[in-house]
């Protein structure tokens, strides 16, 4: 690059200096000086001594290293690695409470005046999987390397007009060999023997103290003993480490100690405080006939879209439908008790509608219809039941083998058991001679009893096969159950339905869908 000035603005003689220098790809920067009391302008040179202060878990030391503004983290490795050989692979940096990546500059990270602090944290080479013929290759390579441009100075072929800026230095004016001397002593050097020369013992340096603390095993850095995470990384302190009682935490330490206690109280309290509250809502959901869903659901009866609050939440088995569902199902259900009606493929809910949510979901009419419905399955049900025989009473009874009456609760008439039939005034003799006279004589009876013995014949009615009388199937399916002795009957077979076992017994009766196969070819889903 020529400069050209023109004479009358640009007297040659006030020109003191023009300097021109290269680096990386593409970048271009002209250093122009002027005897007018003009200063030289080298802002894109400028270097400063960086404090380096070098640990890994045993021992430390401090150096000063002269670095540009736009070194990279990668160049300062290499260098590193050229003047004291610590492979990049062990050093970590941190630069600001941050940990450097190699892309970056040291300025991006604040490094901008002369005693800028970093930190060097050696690894092990076992920890950074570092074998020792890859140490001697990489080591080998760097000697034959020219070293960084970034932080080497610039040659006088590169830089004509610029002296060169000094090299890595160490602090408080040692000699570079002091601070070998004194790094040699760090673990990663002690991993490799081959590379470490120990020196004479007269003439190492006393090695620092070691600090009382905990070393981090991801960074190295050693923290109080009273810390349970890494200062530079938040790794949890090593489960084995015992703090050593001779140990006492200075102001900052103790300040964070009562920091942590009072965090960890205020996180009881709160925790306390939501386990609280939790508790109330439960007491008070649980006082309340029906819990309403929190959030917007699908009904997974009539699949139509439930806003929040407008569905109900099963307590039992958490399934939750709209109440209209709900409602019809409970008005329709013909046993005494109402059924989760969750089903899919591969499960069907055995749960069932608790009493208030059913008193809760239906009207007062409906609900004394459904308890109407309940007691009569109920009855139906029940081996030793027993129905009032007065027209259109509603009471019924259990009885034992050795009760022969029941006195019913509601129309209070007296029912005698041996006779199914209510003869208050008469034993079951007297009662059982009048109905036989009454045939006899009565041309009524006689045409009731020819006409059962009819129906009978073609079909359409069957005596029960446990207590003999005549039952007849009004319609429907071909279920029916006996008045008297309630024994489940089957109309086509006209047999039991189950075995002696009772409901349930598949060893007798007529075993209809058993194998996949009906009792009879005629049947109408007797089961």
């Amino acid at each position: 690059l020529r400069i050209l000035p023109k004479e009358p603005c640009y007297p040659a003689s006030e020109i003191r200096c023009v300097c021109v220098c290269v680096w990386n790809v593409g970048r271009l920067a002209v250093v122009i000086g002027y005897l007018a009391g003009c200063h030289m302008v080298h802002c894109l040179f400028f270097s400063c001594s960086m404090k380096v202060a070098v640990e890994d878990a045993v021992c430390s030391a401090n150096i000063t290293i002269q670095v540009h503004l736009y070194t990279t983290i990668a160049d300062l490795r290499q260098k590193v690695f050229q003047d004291y050989g610590f492979h990049p692979s062990v050093q970590r940096w941190i630069i600001g409470q941050c940990l450097c990546v190699d892309d970056r500059t040291v300025g991006s990270y604040g490094i901008r005046k002369d005693g800028d602090t970093a930190f060097l944290y050696l690894l092990t080479a076992k920890v950074a999987n570092l074998s020792e013929q890859r140490y001697k290759e990489d080591k080998d390579w760097v000697v034959l390397q020219p070293a960084p441009s970034s932080l080497l100075d610039g040659s006088s072929a590169r830089r004509p007009s610029s002296s060169p800026l000094p090299k890595t230095s160490v602090s408080h004016g040692s000699k570079k060999a002091d601070i070998v001397e004194r790094l040699s002593a760090l673990q990663l050097t002690n991993l490799l023997p081959s590379h470490a020369q120990t020196p004479p013992a007269a003439d190492v340096a006393p090695l620092s103290p070691v600090q009382a603390g905990w070393s981090c095993p991801t960074c190295t850095f050693i923290n109080k003993p009273t810390r349970p995470g890494c200062e530079m990384c938040s790794t949890d302190r090593p489960a084995n480490y015992v703090v050593p009682g001779s140990y006492r935490p200075d102001e900052k330490e103790l300040w964070r100690m009562q920091q942590e206690k009072e965090g960890v109280l205020q996180y009881q309290q709160a925790l306390e405080q939501e386990r609280w509250q939790n508790f109330q809502q439960l007491c008070q959901l649980d006082e309340e006939a029906l819990v309403p869903t929190q959030e917007a659901t699908e009904c997974r009866i009539c699949y139509l879209d439930v806003e929040p609050g407008e569905g109900v939440l099963l307590r039992e088995c958490l399934h939750s439908f709209c109440r209209v569902c709900l409602r019809q199902l409970i008005n329709c259900s013909e046993e005494p008790q109402v059924a989760c009606p969750f089903r899919d493929e591969s499960y069907a809910c055995s749960s069932h509608l608790q009493d208030r949510e059913i008193r809760a979901l239906v009207s007062r009419e409906e609900y004394e219809r459904f308890l109407e419905r309940r007691l009569a399955v109920a009855e139906s049900r029940a081996q030793n039941s027993y129905h009032c025989q007065t027209a259109d009473c509603l009471g019924w009874c259990i009885y034992e083998d050795d009760v022969n009456d029941f006195r019913c609760p509601i129309c209070w008439a007296l029912n005698c058991l041996v006779c199914k039939a209510i003869h208050e005034g008469m034993n079951c003799k007297q009662y059982q001679d009048k109905l036989q006279f009454q045939a006899q004589n009565d041309a009524a009876a006689r045409e009731t009893s020819n006409m059962l013995k009819m129906l009978v014949q073609v079909g359409e009615a069957m005596h029960c096969p446990v207590c003999r009388i005549v039952v007849q199937k009004k319609g429907g399916c071909d279920w029916l159950r006996c008045p008297v002795c309630q024994t489940e009957i089957c109309w086509v077979t006209k047999g039991p339905r189950w075995g002696p076992g009772g409901p349930g017994d598949t060893s007798g009766g007529c075993r209809c869908n058993m194998d996949g196969q009906r009792c009879h070819p005629n049947c109408q889903n007797c089961h």
